[in-house]
């Protein structure tokens, strides 16, 4: 900034319309940089740039750089001071608009996960209307690249949308500059300063819209992680772990199933005597454990209440029976401090094994999760704290190995 100052000092002589002029540009780069540093600290937002804040920020930009440039500028011409300022203001303002979007967005990489015809359409379609728009000629044709700039902003990243809007302005700008859409500078200041604001309004729209799509993707990834996950166990719901077999079946072959079906042993009597606050502490910490014994083995989900299912696929029943033993183990020996009160656990469990070709690991899942209901009755009705399965797995002399 200084070396800037001195530069012009030196060329200028003791000119202060040149000093003027240079420190208005000096200004310019100074307030996009502050506001830039600030909007990048608010890392504790979802996006890293508001489209409101940032529109203000152009105008505050423009509106104080254009007071030094435009009577520096007045100085040297000898021009009105209304007549310089709204050049000099839709000069700054179009820059800001289609700069700083970019700036708050750049991380370094643009190139795409997959390249096809239909992820590079949008932008054939931009090249096409900015080709038609320097054609065209008129204030309206600059607004032709509007629609092809909002399927860019559908169809790509943030940061991908504001670079397409900067170039594509950048291109409207020298089209206005090189007289493809005017014939003559002189006499048509009124007409370019409107397409200067014309060209910042069109170049705000997409970004508006990308920052709108990725808001709703931010929302419905938000809604979709509440959805698959219980809120208060952090483990699967019943619509996650459907929605994880189903995406499991799409890459599955043929592959053996065991399902558990684990009940809390009298809960009901913790929440009588103890209230729901207890009841929900006692249900995260028995959540936590089983994960802790399943870990990378199965999928754990709560199926509602206090009843909780795991899914353990590519194993056979032993395994599955090992794995039922070893959460009851666990639970068993599972103490809960509510208070001064110090609550013991046990657990009863049902399991079903099966084999499921392709395309039917949710239909053998739902059959599996009615037989393991049933063996879950009769875990209950044996005395509780224990596991049940068919016989062909019951009968089996299981030797306690680790999974």
């Amino acid at each position: 900034m200084l070396v800037a100052l001195l530069s012009s000092f030196i060329s200028g002589g003791n000119n202060p319309a040149t000093l003027l002029i240079s420190l208005s540009n000096i200004i310019f780069v100074i307030t996009l940089t502050n506001l830039i540093l600030r909007e990048r600290k608010n890392t504790c937002e979802p996006l890293k740039i508001n489209v409101l804040r940032l529109y203000s920020y152009c105008l505050l930009t423009a509106g104080l750089c254009s007071l030094l440039g435009s009577y520096g500028f007045c100085l040297v011409e000898h021009r009105a001071f209304t007549e310089v300022y709204p050049v000099w203001f839709s000069e700054q303002f179009s820059t800001s608009v289609l700069i700083l979007p970019f700036l708050l967005t750049w991380k370094g990489s643009l190139l795409p996960k997959r390249l096809d015809f239909f992820r590079i359409l949008p932008l054939l379609m931009l090249l096409v209307s900015i080709f038609g728009s320097s054609h065209s000629g008129g204030i309206g044709s600059l607004a032709m690249t509007l629609p092809a700039l909002i399927w860019c902003a559908i169809s790509y990243s943030l940061q991908v949308t504001c670079l397409l809007t900067l170039l594509t302005g950048i291109t409207e700008v020298i089209m206005v500059y090189t007289h493809w859409v005017y014939h003559s500078f002189e006499g048509h200041i009124a007409q370019i300063v409107s397409a200067r604001m014309g060209i910042a309004s069109v170049a705000i729209c997409p970004v508006m819209v990308a920052v709108s799509v990725r808001a709703i993707n931010t929302l419905v990834t938000q809604l979709s992680a509440r959805a698959n996950y219980d809120y208060l166990t952090r483990v699967h719901s019943r619509f996650g772990l459907y929605e994880k077999l189903r995406i499991q079946d799409e890459k599955t072959v043929n592959t053996a199933l065991n399902v558990l079906l684990l009940d809390i042993d009298h809960f009901k009597s913790i929440n009588d005597t103890h209230g729901h606050d207890c009841g929900d502490s006692v249900l995260a910490e028995f959540a936590h454990r089983v994960k802790e014994v399943v870990g990378e083995h199965g999928i754990v989900a709560r199926m509602g209440g206090e009843e909780f299912a795991v899914v353990m696929p590519d194993a056979c029943g032993d395994n599955g029976y090992r794995l039922a033993e070893e959460i009851r183990a666990e639970i068993e020996q599972m103490e809960v401090q509510w208070g001064s009160d110090t609550l013991s656990l046990t657990v009863s469990i049902g399991l079903s094994h099966g084999q499921a070709a392709r395309r039917q690991l949710v239909d053998v899942f739902d059959k599996l999760l009615s037989e393991a209901d049933r063996y879950l009755y009769q875990s209950k009705k044996a005395g509780r704290n224990r596991t049940c399965a068919a016989p062909s797995v019951m009968n089996k002399s299981l030797v306690p190995s680790s999974l």
